[in-house]
């Protein structure tokens, strides 16, 4: 089935051409309806500590040994939480930012107050959601991060 979605290759397996039209029934949207494309971009958490430092509240990867290998859902849910923060904020809320992430951040008007409605909430306190753009793999070797920021928002978040 999936030789049939796949563009021409080196492989033909018999009775390809006639399984086409049945497979094309069975699953219309072929194997991107299943994937994310790695050029998307990604909203991801940022916390101010006391000293005024941001750290990373993203529990992302999925994979990772913290999160048990996939096993641990909380990495899932926080993307419905930030989802949901997001509903609260206002399009005037975003800032651009076309520098270091650090230096946006430092520059930042000051945060919609909130209150996050997850039932098992990760993102409190003073943070930003940091909409990040995935830097093309043909720079990969020119620049040292993996994403650039695009915009932002601050929110101060009870919970």
């Amino acid at each position: 089935m999936a030789q049939v979605h796949v563009p021409k290759n080196v492989l033909s397996l018999p009775g390809q051409k006639q399984a086409r039209s049945t497979v094309a029934d069975v699953a219309p949207q072929g194997w991107a309806f299943f994937t994310k494309s790695p050029r998307d971009v990604e909203v991801l958490p940022y916390r101010q500590a006391v000293s005024g430092d941001w750290t990373s509240l993203a529990l992302t990867p999925h994979s990772s040994p913290r999160n048990a290998f996939g096993l641990d859902r909380a990495s899932r849910s926080q993307g419905i939480e930030i989802s949901l923060l997001l509903n609260l904020a206002e399009k005037k809320d975003w800032q651009e930012c076309e520098e270091d992430l650090a230096d946006c951040l430092a520059g930042a008007r000051p945060a919609r107050k909130v209150e996050n409605p997850s039932p098992e909430p990760t993102v409190c306190g003073r943070v930003a959601l940091v909409q990040e753009k995935p830097v093309p793999w043909a720079w990969r070797d020119l620049v040292d991060e993996r994403t650039t920021p695009e915009r932002f928002l601050t929110l101060d978040v009870t919970c």
